[in-house]
């Protein structure tokens, strides 16, 4: 997409912008670097200066525009529904257009060309995670013809911090007896972080190849435990397939008796809802009412919520970007965790448990962070 592109698709979104400043107080970035070109209203500015050719787009602009954690706080509190992110997005398109863009992108896009995963490591090692499972056969989970999917994801696949993530979810799903697969080294990257890049066109081939898997296996429904493999699915694939995310399956099938909870957790804890589960694809309660489900958990809410809840600091590429930010607004969420006085952050994203376990640790916080799948499994003894 080029500026003359932009503006023939969004001038009159980007004009509803009025710069009231309504959105500053829910914007991360912005409360974290304190700079008019970090919030939205200054973002959008940008956009509508560069459409209306009275702004070059620049390393300036590259700045502004790739920090952006595509969280959607603004749009959540804007009196004009102004769509920010997807102006942003569509604005990063323009920059990639011209050459102004975190050239760790191109390194990104050739790591997905040669091994269809972001972090470069053999396709095959995407079982590894499977060696969490104890007294599991080789192979067991990955079979020729299966109504249920389990897209694992990169991130869990390959990061050791979070690979307990769909260990326990295969754990719930073969207590419950659901005749399920993965595709293994088969599982392609959904294509989300090439939207981040500016170079959403990419991700083709990737959908192209993750759908046909789907008609390979007989899929029906698809599992995830990935809320941005998720949101992928759902915004950008066009399929007709049953889409879940590993909550509202969690929900279901606590409700319907098929997994028992009978192990208590004494702990307080928050729930953080994850950007793209909750603000970008609305799921909120499903995962509030598994929580609700653990026995003897406490529970608290913080008061940025749902579709007010403050990002973890873990999107929009901008912990590859500008790590400094995202560790900043990592440690405005945990400030918010223990001010409920909370114990412990549950959440339902891989990249929320990184993101906040990286900074607990490194700022020696006394918060844990555990993934809803994490709570459920102890929960189920």
């Amino acid at each position: 997409m080029n500026i003359v592109q932009l503006k023939k698709l969004s001038y009159d979104e980007v004009a509803k912008c009025n710069k009231c400043g309504f959105c500053l107080p829910s914007c991360p970035t912005y409360n974290a670097a304190g700079q008019e070109s970090y919030s939205p209203r200054g973002r959008n500015a940008i956009t509508r200066f560069a459409v209306e050719e009275k702004l070059p787009l620049s390393d300036d602009t590259e700045r502004s525009i790739f920090t952006c954690l595509g969280c959607g706080a603004c749009t959540a509190v804007c009196l004009s529904s102004v769509q920010t992110k997807d102006l942003i997005f569509q604005n990063r398109e323009c920059q990639v257009d011209v050459g102004f863009y975190p050239k760790i992108a191109d390194r990104l896009v050739k790591t997905l060309e040669k091994t269809r995963n972001i972090s470069d490591d053999d396709p095959e090692d995407r079982n590894e995670w499977q060696e969490l499972i104890k007294e599991l056969p080789e192979g067991a989970l990955e079979k020729d013809q299966a109504e249920v999917v389990f897209f694992v994801g990169c991130v869990a696949s390959f990061f050791p911090m979070v690979q307990n993530i769909p260990a326990n979810m295969a754990r719930i799903m073969q207590k419950a007896d659901i005749d399920f697969t993965i595709l293994g080294g088969e599982e392609w990257c959904c294509g989300f972080p090439l939207v981040g890049t500016g170079m959403p066109e990419k991700l083709e081939e990737m959908k192209k190849h993750n759908l046909q898997k789907m008609t390979d296996v007989g899929a029906k429904t698809i599992v995830f435990t990935c809320p941005s493999c998720f949101h992928t699915w759902q915004h950008f694939y066009d399929t007709d397939l049953n889409l879940m995310h590993a909550t509202q399956l969690m929900a279901e099938l606590i409700q319907d008796g098929k997994i028992e909870l009978t192990r208590e957790q004494n702990i307080t804890a928050t729930y953080h809802d994850p950007c793209d589960l909750g603000r970008n694809t609305g799921v909120y309660e499903e995962p509030r009412q598994v929580i609700q489900a653990i026995p003897g958990l406490t529970y608290k809410e913080m008061p940025m919520n749902r579709k007010f809840s403050v990002c973890c600091g873990g999107g929009g590429n901008v912990e590859m970007t500008d790590p400094d930010l995202s560790a900043q607004v990592a440690q405005g969420k945990l400030d918010s965790v223990q001010a409920v006085g909370a114990d412990t952050v549950v959440t339902a994203c891989q990249q929320c448990v990184r993101t906040m376990t990286t900074r607990a640790k490194r700022g020696k916080i006394d918060v844990q962070v555990k993934d809803l799948t994490e709570l459920v499994v102890e929960a189920m003894g």
